[in-house]
């Protein structure tokens, strides 16, 4: 790999035409690069809404060799976009890889943190591999289904017995393919807050940013990444819905939900299941569940490139030789980085500190009222 020489930054929403066509021929020349979150629009469109964000430019002498988008979050830097950007990458000239060590300088910051990289070049400890999860339709739909069926079986029945409950006690309802529209980012948003304080989980959009980032990625009508859904319609009622990422033949799985008395039904697995039944019938190919492990995209996907989480330059980390120790502080880290991520006022933070307080102190009652309904022995 060449060296690189120094990095230069400025704002994101600064870039300038030439520097979009060399990121784009950049891009074009990796392929692990085409989720639609390398995409120059997906950029353009976050650039105004995210709070500190910036454009790294990797330079070998006079020439542009790379880039990368970023947020400063005090002495921390993390991807553009997050936590909302599931991937993230330095977008190199081929032969070049980057240095992060001179980003960390440049952007007057002590870490990076990621979630997602895309790429392990240039790291300066051993992180965390992750598989991208995806559904690759390479020879059509029904061969797609076949695989996956020969390989989950009771999965595969399940969706059917569900299917078949549907068409008997629902049969009005109907699969759209749609743009988003305002009225259905608020429905699905409204919904996955409410999901967020059953979990106690961080509301990623109280702070505001998030929410604007969305629906300017919304109004968003361009031939790169741009937003679609799936709906379920049962008449006038919307039951559920799911909002996807999509560019080229790449179609990115982003926020599902649906209407909690519909759970019955499983509506969110059907309908993940029918957006691609009909989207592969429309060129697209790659479908991508994130790199999270949630049981559900197991049966319909395929483990996909490598991405990784961790951190570069001054790590958070503490001495752990437990394993169990480790986890419990791996989790503290995963939640104090969205909570930078998103907050960016002292109010902020300190509200979503105390809701991490009242989460962990709502498992540890949880854990001890489990323990109390063990038998004795």
């Amino acid at each position: 790999m060449t060296k690189v020489t120094h990095v230069s930054v400025a704002s994101l929403d600064g870039i300038t035409e030439t520097e979009e066509a060399l990121f784009c021929a950049f891009r074009v020349s990796n392929p692990d690069l085409a989720s639609p979150y390398f995409s120059a629009d997906f950029l353009k469109a976050i650039a105004p809404h995210t709070p500190g964000s910036m454009l790294a430019r990797f330079h070998d002498g006079d020439e542009i060799v790379g880039f990368f988008a970023y947020q400063k979050r005090g002495q921390s830097l993390q991807p553009a976009g997050a936590p909302l950007a599931d991937y993230h990458a330095a977008v190199m000239k081929t032969g070049y890889a980057p240095d992060w060590s001179l980003l960390l300088a440049a952007a007057g910051a002590k870490r990076l943190e990621f979630n997602g990289l895309i790429g392990a070049e240039g790291l300066d400890r051993a992180p965390i591999v992750k598989h991208r999860q995806i559904a690759a339709i390479t020879d059509g739909f029904e061969s797609w289904f076949a695989a996956q069926k020969a390989r989950a079986p009771k999965y595969f029945k399940n969706l059917g017995r569900c299917t078949r409950n549907v068409a008997k006690d629902l049969p009005e309802l109907k699969f759209e393919w749609t743009d988003v529209s305002p009225a259905l980012l608020d429905w699905v948003l409204t919904l996955k807050v409410d999901q967020y304080k059953r979990s106690g989980m961080h509301d990623v959009f109280s702070c505001g940013w998030t929410r604007d980032l969305l629906f300017a990625l919304a109004e968003q009508k361009s031939t790169g990444s741009s937003l679609r859904a799936g709906i379920y319609r049962r008449g006038d009622e919307l039951v559920a819905a799911e909002i996807c990422m999509i560019d080229g033949e790449d179609l990115h799985f982003w926020f599902p939900a649906y209407n909690p008395a519909y759970s019955r039904y499983s509506p969110g697995l059907l309908l993940t299941f029918d957006i691609i039944r009909h989207a592969s019938d429309l060129g697209f190919k790659v479908f991508d569940f994130g790199s999270g492990g949630e049981a559900y995209k197991s049966p319909m996907t395929i483990d996909g490139p490598l991405c990784y989480e961790g951190q570069v330059g001054q790590a958070l980390t503490l001495p752990l030789k437990s394993e169990g120790l480790q986890r419990a502080w791996l989790s503290v880290w995963r939640r104090a980085h969205i909570v930078r991520a998103c907050e960016v006022s002292i109010k902020g933070q300190v509200m979503a500190c105390l809701r991490l307080i009242e989460r962990a102190q709502i498992r540890a009652r949880a854990r001890f009222a489990a323990r109390l309904r063990q038998p004795a022995t």
